[in-house]
This record gives C-alpha cells, structure tokens and sequence, in this order.
C-alpha cells in the first residue's frame, strides 16, 4: 500500500495501513486545541470517514497545552477513534503521558507503549 502522509509546520500525519494512522508531533512544538481538531479533520480524511486507530509518537521536547489535552480525551471528540497507542521511550514524555492517562481519563481507549510493533499489535486488534 502507498503511504498517505500530510506534514505541516508541527506534525506528520501518515496512514501506515488501513485503520492505522500514525500522527507524529515534531520536536519543539506546541500542540494546542485547534491543531488537536485540524488533526482529527486529517485523520478522517486518510480514513476516508471510516473507523480508525491512532499511534501516537512524540518528538523531542514537544508538548501539548492543557485545552488540547483536554478535547482529546473528550466524548466528543472521539467520534470514528476506535483506540489510540502513545508511543515515547522518553522518561520525561511518559510521566506526561500517564499524568494525560490518569487525569484527563481519555473516552477512546487509549495505552502507553514504548514497543511501536506491540503498539501497532494492540491497534490492529481493534480492526477486526
């Protein structure tokens, strides 16, 4: 299959096959609320409005804001997102990623990997 890939000035977008999409933050950037929903409206469309799963991965020293988090992990906002795979080795992004976890106790089932094979595993999963 050919990859599908959207890249902007903070993140990389890329359907690794079907009902997969890999959205990668990229270093030193700043995620807030509306790249959270220009994200969504990109993942529906490499989807092609189908159910999906997402993997997400991290670059260095990026973050996202507290607005970001938050829409995220609502109800709302989870509309065609079947599960979603966090993926960092980072020390400092998983203490970030298990605060987002615990606190902001995400509608789509979502987990901690640090083994992108195992993450995209769980992902698959959900497809069947």
């Amino acid at each position: 299959m050919n990859q599908k890939k959207i890249i902007t000035d903070k993140y990389e977008i890329t359907l690794i096959e079907k009902g997969i999409v890999e959205t990668h933050m990229l270093p030193h950037c700043v995620i807030d609320a509306g790249d959270i929903l220009e994200m969504k409206n990109y993942n529906l469309q490499l989807c092609e409005n189908e159910p999906y799963t997402m993997l997400l991965t991290s670059g260095h020293l990026s973050d996202t804001t507290k607005e970001a988090r938050e829409l995220s992990a609502s109800k709302d906002f989870s509309q065609l997102t079947l599960a979603r795979a966090l993926l960092t080795n980072s020390v400092g992004q998983k203490l970030v990623a298990n605060f987002y976890l615990r606190v902001n106790a995400p509608h789509v089932k979502t987990r901690l990997f640090s083994d992108r094979e195992k993450a995209i595993e769980w992902l698959r999963s959900f497809l069947k």
